[in-house]
């Protein structure tokens, strides 16, 4: 678990702009094409790599702000990437499914992918594979995203009083580079630097991302509007970014930690290694 002021433990990254799917929950139905990049550029994606690698990142990292990463026909490049520079990352793909073939999977998982979490929207059936959780858009716990999505429940009163530790265990990177205060920041405008101009450690240690995550720790949501008109309360205690990961169980019922299932994941990519790719 992590303090305030520490570094985070969790990284996204939004390696595209796009998404398939026009959910009405998200803010995809109402600005499927915001004036940013379709694509992350390899500058960009090569400078945050390096400054996680400098920093020796050894938590979560995903590809996904509000888009579909399996858009990127290059994602097993990406992925193979951040496998030589982070190696003790977890690297968890979080994707609506509709472009996971056997074949993507299996390419994936040789490129460095751990784990794959599938929020499927439709009533079929869904191939079930290891080191992957399938769950329904019914599942999911919806928030209004800091106030952008329409037709969600307001927030309880009691919520703009509730403590908030996403920002203090979570780093954002926009397509652009931006690092966002919050994943729940679906219009971009809290921005607090660019890793272009500044290293992700310089960024996070900042007055102003330091003084806005004791802020919201303490329940000061009134601070932004975004967070005094956000629904979100996944993370009013620390530590939630990691416990509420989709990971929680494996085939027996039991519980899985990171270490045990990046542990799992490694000795199964060796073994998927030494046989010939699918189709070949």
């Amino acid at each position: 678990m992590i303090g305030i002021g520490d570094l985070f433990d969790v990284v996204e990254i939004e390696v595209g702009s796009r998404c398939n799917r026009r959910c009405s929950y998200c803010p995809v139905a109402t600005d499927p094409h915001p004036p940013v990049p379709v694509r992350m550029s390899d500058e960009i994606y090569d400078t945050l790599l390096d400054q996680l690698e400098a920093i020796q990142f050894s938590g979560r990292l995903s590809y996904h702000f509000y888009n579909e990463p399996l858009l990127r026909l290059d994602l097993e490049l990406l992925a193979a990437r951040a496998a030589e520079s982070v190696p003790g990352a977890l690297q968890i793909l979080y994707t609506n499914g509709d472009r996971l073939t056997d074949e993507r999977y299996q390419a994936l998982r040789r490129a460095g992918i751990d784990y794959f979490v599938v929020t499927q929207h439709d009533n079929d059936s869904y191939v079930d594979r290891p080191f992957q959780t399938v769950q329904t858009g019914e599942a999911l716990v919806l928030t209004n995203r800091g106030g952008v999505v329409d037709g969600l429940p307001e927030p309880a009163t009691h919520v703009g009083t509730l403590p908030c530790y996403a920002p203090s265990e979570m780093l954002i990177v926009t397509v652009t580079g931006d690092v966002v205060l919050c994943y729940e920041d679906a219009r971009r405008e809290t921005v607090m630097g660019n890793i272009l101009l500044e290293t992700i450690d310089v960024i996070w240690r900042s007055e102003r991302f330091s003084a806005l995550r004791r802020a919201l720790a303490l329940g000061r949501r009134q601070v932004l509007p975004m967070c005094q008109s956000c629904s979100n309360t996944a993370h009013v205690e620390p530590g939630r970014s990691v416990v509420d990961e989709p990971l929680a169980f494996d085939r027996r019922g039991g519980h899985i930690g990171r270490d045990e299932l990046k542990e799992r994941a490694s000795l199964a990519r060796v073994e998927l290694l030494r046989k010939p790719p699918q189709g070949r």
